[in-house]
């Protein structure tokens, strides 16, 4: 089988627009770029850095890019063709994510044992409790321009998250430094990266050590996530310390990250359309389709890293086992052939669930539920308390250091609360 990436870097403006791809200007507005190559996909040639890596001091990869639904559904789903190993973040300083990282059957061994500890009943029952956080934050926002990034969009997933792990409330700030720097979307150096990789490990080995401690000797704990990964057990197999350890930084770090971007870019739409929030004021029952084409249309989630395990040929061109993958899920969801005009926000697109944001086949995303929850509850706490919603006086700025995600560093928006009597 002839490998074709010699032909396909011979196309200089195909190569150009490869080289794009990881460019600020693209990640902070990259649906254009991706329309112009999917029609050449797959292209080789984007050079780029797996999450958990450390640029500057790991090596990129080069990878093939995926872009059309089909393709990026069809690698997406075949995981024994297309491996979620990365042997780059293997060898980084910083730890490989639980689950995220795995294949079969390794992956479905541990996803057994996790899902009896981050059960769906577990998910659902937290939701009073995550509207009463909710709803509180955004009581208390007032008359005013806020930037919503720091003030809502990080803060809410990182106090959810740290009441679910049964963590002291101080650790909420380092939530969001440990997930931007792991995830790469601040820009630090590799010594601050490193350091910050190291910190959140050993924060972590310390707590996940000092309950298993307390368990082995009998005592009783809160019930806590953290408690509940260190006592499930299915088939005769518990998770090590180390897997639970790891688990723990997969939610803080993939978990955190990606649902705070979420709710950057649900609040940014609900500013920027004032005719769908209207929509929604009027009918709650769309609320679920607003978050689903939202997810669709400004998903934070752009592309996550493969590496095909044998020769397969993809539209014409052939990978070579070891080949690295890019499955871009989020230029997927703007492929004209299955969402028509899809520059378009329009919640009444029949076909929103084959939207690929959080995944699909065996990884898809755990924490879904949980982000579609925090959503849910931050839309319609802001219909219930807020009369008016609008972009501040201060522009937007986009995240533009890694095209793992997309979304705003800093979203600025103006409210104007309900009047008391309204907003009961």
């Amino acid at each position: 089988m002839q490998n074709t990436r010699a032909a396909d870097a011979g196309a200089d403006e195909l190569a150009a627009l490869v080289a794009a791809l990881p460019t600020g200007d693209t990640i902070a507005a990259p649906y254009a770029l991706y329309d112009r190559l999917r029609p050449h996909a797959p292209v080789y040639g984007y050079r780029d850095y797996p999450p958990g890596t450390v640029p500057d001091a790991d090596e990129a990869v080069t990878a093939w890019v995926l872009l059309d639904y089909d393709q990026v559904s069809a690698a997406a789903r075949d995981h024994r063709v297309f491996s979620s190993r990365d042997p780059l973040q293997e060898q980084s300083s910083a730890p490989t994510l639980m689950l995220v990282n795995h294949d079969n059957p390794e992956h479905d061994r541990l996803r057994g044992i996790v899902n009896l500890a981050f059960s769906r009943p577990r998910v659902e029952a937290l939701d009073p409790w995550v509207r009463e956080i909710v709803d509180g934050m955004v009581a208390d926002l007032g008359e005013r321009d806020v930037e919503v990034m720091e003030a809502l969009a990080a803060r809410i997933p990182a106090r959810i998250m740290v009441g679910l792990l049964g963590l002291p409330e101080n650790v909420v700030d380092r939530f969001r430094h440990w997930a931007t720097a792991f995830m790469l979307s601040a820009d630090l150096s590799p010594a601050e990266r490193e350091a910050s990789n190291g910190e959140l490990v050993e924060y972590f080995v310390g707590i996940v050590t000092e309950h298993d401690r307390s368990l082995k000797a009998g005592e009783s704990l809160p019930d806590s996530l953290i408690v509940a990964l260190l006592k499930a057990e299915a088939g005769g197999e518990k998770l090590t310390l180390d897997e639970v350890i790891r688990f723990c930084i997969t939610l803080v770090v993939a978990g955190s990250e990606t649902t705070t971007f979420l709710l950057g870019n649900l609040l940014h739409n609900l500013a920027a359309m004032p005719r769908v929030r209207a929509q929604l004021a009027a009918d709650r029952k769309l609320v679920g389709a607003f978050i689903d084409e939202s997810l669709r249309h400004s998903g934070p989630p752009q592309r996550l890293f493969r590496v095909a395990t044998q020769d397969v040929e993809i539209g014409g061109k052939y990978i070579a086992e070891g080949d690295w993958v890019a499955l871009f899920f989020a230029a997927a969801n703007h492929d004209p052939k299955v969402f028509p005009d899809p520059s378009r926000f329009d919640i009444t697109r029949p076909n929103l669930n084959k939207q690929l944001t959080f995944g699909v086949g065996i990884h898809h995303c755990l924490g879904s539920a949980l982000a579609r929850m925090e959503g849910r509850a931050l839309v319609e706490a802001m219909l219930d308390r807020m009369s008016d919603i609008r972009l501040g006086d201060a522009p937007p700025v986009p995240q533009r250091a890694s095209l793992l995600n997309h979304g705003f560093d800093s979203l600025t928006l103006r409210f104007t609360p309900a009047r008391p009597e309204a907003a009961e």
